[in-house]
């Protein structure tokens, strides 16, 4: 099956929804939207999707460029999903690419990739295409209550 990537809209956000379901990473639907929405109005993110022949999604990448004091500019990929039907077809790699593309031309000089120790597929995905273990680390969470 060919596929195209294109840039997220906020029609996307049904199917974007769905494929972060089946990650594990359920959203409403109006949050999803909202979400979508602001992403792709911010000039700090990417979202990319890949779509088939009915212009459905069918895998997503979101990334996210920084200005870090110690570093300098870099962009950390925050998402990436492909749903169960389509992985092994080279989506992953060729939205990545995007994303290195993209962060080349906002002269990013590093490009992040985060894994949960738990997805064991992208530990070996994540260095075919040229990352290299830098660290690990725990992450803390603060759930805060917002006015």
């Amino acid at each position: 099956m060919i596929f195209r990537i294109r840039h997220g809209t906020k029609e996307d956000a049904a199917a974007i929804a769905r494929l972060a379901t089946e990650l594990g990473y359920p959203a409403p639907l109006d949050a999803m939207t909202t979400r979508v929405k602001a992403i792709s109005a911010s000039g700090s993110d990417l979202l990319l999707v890949a779509v088939g022949p009915a212009n459905e999604p069918v895998a997503w990448l979101q990334a996210h460029a920084a200005q870090i004091l110690e570093s300098g500019v870099r962009v950390e990929i925050v998402g990436l999903i492909v749903s169960t039907e389509a992985r092994r077809s080279g989506l992953g790699r060729s939205l990545v690419d995007e994303a290195e593309r993209w962060a080349r031309n906002i002269q990013a000089k590093t490009l992040v990739a985060r894994s949960d120790i738990k997805r064991t597929e992208s530990h070996a995905f994540y260095p075919a295409l040229g990352f290299t273990l830098a660290k690990t680390q725990h992450v803390y969470r603060k759930t805060l209550e917002c006015a």
